[in-house]
């Protein structure tokens, strides 16, 4: 049984009753052990005292071998009870009298002097108790002189019915004692503990309910009253500073509120302004393609129409010699051939203008507009990369696209536009700013157990760690001052997880350049 499961006040019944229990067994027990001591030192000097008498009066008849006389002396012993026998022996160890209580006792005479049973037991012992008898052992003897010895034999039954009725009365004491005591204990321990009790029955209620004006009520001036006294000082002090704590409560709630409603208004206006920011950037890149575009157009334009004018002048040479007749056939050849090379270079430049025209409107299409359709991802890559072709000329930066077959898939094309169109913009811009020799992106393309995996690697600066870290947070940057926005790859990060439901991770260290790593569900 756990003890400190118990109640308080069974608690204090019961160690108040073991220790009144013990007390009156150790009282008993020593009261008990004393008075038998006593009783016992009592009866072996009594038995000493009766051996020394017997003794002396045994002198004569063993002076005068008076043997029957000495016989005749002890049987007048029977009126003693408690004597079971006596022997008297010579010196020599012959047996010379004896008395027995009963006539069925032990026969000296059919003993011999040494054997006998009584002397092997009894010879050494002086006045020491064995279950049921105490032996006494007496010299007999005049001016010093022995004749011989008495053994005295006592039945000690009498000390055990003192021992046991002792026994009796003490438990019989104890029993109407300990009735007593712990009806006593019960009343004095009910009446002291009880006040105890209700004021733990009162605040374990307190503790439930949180009612602070309760004022618990005794009415004495004593230790359990002051005890009292002071809980209701303090449920009064709880109770102010529970008002006190409510007041703050609510003015704390009032100014969350507020605060709240501010930060409601502050996040808004960054989601709006972030909004604008993204669409700038949107913009932006929009805006890098239509110059890139352009810077890529006008070049096969012009030779375009540089290979016009040729023509024509060739063309008025020729007719003006057919009109005046002077035309000849070397100068037709010559013109003819001349026209001819450069109508193919007007060709050429022209159908590159127009593929590069049409690259810029699928592409700008496709990012003014996300809608999903089916198209060959490493072609349209190819067609995104194109369109950085005078940027990626400047560094120059040489791009590979590594991919072991087409790859048809059926997505947002605008979405992987603007997450190439970010990842070249950023290599340009930090990459590639400070190292620029035998510089390389290369852009790996791979279908792996129904997903996409799409690596763009460079081999430029890196990123420490400190920016790897937050490299996908919006507006972090490291060229603030050099208007970089910090949304790049923030949002580069939102197409893929949103808009692409995958997974864009980072590997990076300085130095080492950077590898972003994309894992796109088919």
């Amino acid at each position: 049984m756990n003890f400190s499961k118990i109640s308080f006040q069974n608690q204090i019944y019961f160690s108040t009753i073991f220790i009144v229990v013990l007390t009156l067994i150790s009282g008993f027990s020593y009261n008990l052990f004393s008075s038998y001591g006593y009783k016992k030192a009592s009866f072996i000097q009594e038995s000493k005292l009766q051996a020394g008498l017997i003794a002396d009066n045994a002198v004569a008849p063993i002076l005068f071998f008076d043997e029957d006389g000495l016989n005749t002396s002890l049987a007048q012993l029977k009126n003693y009870s408690k004597i079971m026998q006596i022997r008297i022996y010579l010196t020599d160890g012959s047996a010379f009298g004896l008395y027995q209580r009963e006539k069925n006792t032990f026969d000296l005479k059919n003993e011999s002097k040494e054997e006998s049973w009584f002397l092997q037991g009894v010879k050494e012992i002086n006045g020491a108790l064995n279950s049921s008898s105490l032996v006494v052992k007496k010299s007999i003897s005049i001016n010093g002189k022995n004749y011989g010895y008495l053994y005295l034999q006592k039945d000690t039954s009498s000390l055990a019915e003192f021992l046991n009725e002792a026994i009796s009365n003490a438990i019989l004491f104890s029993v109407v004692l300990l009735l007593i005591l712990g009806f006593i204990i019960f009343s004095v321990t009910n009446k002291l503990i009880k006040p105890i009790v209700d004021l733990s029955d009162q605040l374990e209620v307190l503790s439930i309910t949180q009612n602070y004006n309760t004022q618990l009520k005794y009415n004495s001036q004593n230790e359990i009253g002051k005890l009292y006294s002071s809980f209701n000082a303090l449920f009064s002090s709880i109770k102010v500073h529970q008002q006190n704590l409510e007041d703050l409560t609510s003015e704390l709630e009032d100014r969350v509120k507020n605060r709240t409603q501010e930060l409601v208004t502050s996040m808004n206006t960054l989601k709006e302004a972030q909004g604008k920011l993204i669409e700038s950037e949107k913009m932006a890149s929009l805006g890098s393609l239509v110059s890139g575009v352009a810077h890529e157009v006008n070049t096969p334009l012009g030779n375009a129409v540089t290979g016009s004018s040729i023509i024509k002048d060739e063309s008025a040479i020729l007719l003006k010699s057919m009109n005046d007749g002077s035309l000849k056939k070397s100068t037709l050849e010559s013109s003819l051939v001349h026209i001819n090379e450069t109508a193919r270079l007007l060709s050429k430049s022209v159908h590159n203008a127009a593929n590069l025209i049409r690259s810029f409107k699928k592409i700008s299409v496709d990012q003014s507009v996300e809608e999903k359709r089916e198209f060959d991802l490493v072609e349209y890559i190819d067609e995104v990369v194109k369109t950085f072709h005078s940027k990626l000329k400047q560094v120059p930066v040489s791009v590979s696209i590594l991919s072991e077959s087409k790859i048809f898939i059926h997505s947002y094309p605008g979405a992987f536009a603007q997450l190439l169109n970010n990842f070249i913009q950023n290599s340009l811009f930090h990459a590639f700013e400070t190292q620029r020799d035998n510089a390389k992106i290369v852009i790996s393309l791979a279908i792996k157990e129904n997903y996409l995996h799409l690596v763009y690697e460079d081999n430029g600066s890196g990123m420490s760690k400190e920016i790897q870290e937050k490299a996908f947070e919006p507006f972090v940057t490291t060229k603030r001052n050099l208007g970089g926005t910090g949304l790049g790859l923030n949002i580069s990060y939102n197409i893929v997880t949103q808009t692409l439901q995958g997974r864009l991770d980072l590997e990076t260290a300085p130095n080492e350049g950077s590898k972003f790593i994309v894992k796109i569900p088919l």
